[in-house]
């Protein structure tokens, strides 16, 4: 007669809420910054009211008004914040509990920082461009269309990010570190998407510009 023994496998600890602390402060700033994208100056018009003077995407033209400022706002910020999540994702994958802190603190940091970042480019960008566009019926062809609708699907996997780092996403480290690879991987799919089909003259998808005088 034999017997087997029970073998129990190891459960993994469960994620708890972040700190009150950093709640409260990812909170307020996506409070600060979502107000600032509402109430704030329009960022997107230029001096010729929007009105293409070339054949390019709203996507571009967004990113060429304003130098440097709306490069740096719409641009550089937030994928700056991407690639430092990409960097340090790696680093923690390979290094697991060798990583340093620092690069542990700065991955938190940017995925903190990330989602109210760019909910609040969202919400400006939304009021701004998109209803106005399409209630004007504005758009500048498909490419156009897609280089922005991409562009703003970004919020998706940054808030995303910024959950996960709250601990309302991933119930425990393993999986949260899962949640937060997949969302990287999201974002960089979506940002680049939306830098191709934005640099895409909208011509070649049968667009044709209406010049004014």
């Amino acid at each position: 007669m034999t017997s087997t023994a029970t073998r129990q496998t190891p459960v993994a600890p469960a994620r708890t809420l972040s700190s009150p602390a950093a709640a409260i402060g990812v909170l307020a700033l996506t409070g600060v910054l979502s107000l600032a994208a509402l109430l704030g100056p329009n960022l997107v018009a230029d001096d010729l009211g929007m009105t293409m003077t070339m054949g390019m995407t709203h996507y571009m033209e967004l990113l060429a008004v304003h130098q440097p400022r709306n490069l740096l706002l719409f641009m550089a910020i937030p994928v700056v914040l991407a690639e430092t999540l990409a960097i340090t994702e790696l680093v923690i994958l390979f290094a697991r509990s060798a990583t340093p802190t620092w690069v542990r603190t700065t991955s938190r940091i940017a995925g903190l920082i990330a989602g109210p970042v760019m909910l609040a480019i969202f919400l400006h960008l939304l009021v701004n461009a998109v209803v106005p566009l399409t209630v004007t019926g504005g758009w500048r062809g498909p490419a156009d269309v897609i280089a922005v609708m991409f562009y703003l699907a970004g919020v998706i996997p940054l808030v995303g990010i910024t959950l996960v780092e709250l601990g309302l996403i991933g119930t425990d480290p393993a999986s949260a570190l899962k949640w937060h690879a997949t969302f990287i991987a999201i974002f960089l799919v979506v940002a680049h998407v939306a830098m191709i089909f934005g640099m895409l003259d909208p011509a070649v998808l049968g667009y044709r510009m209406i010049h004014e005088h």
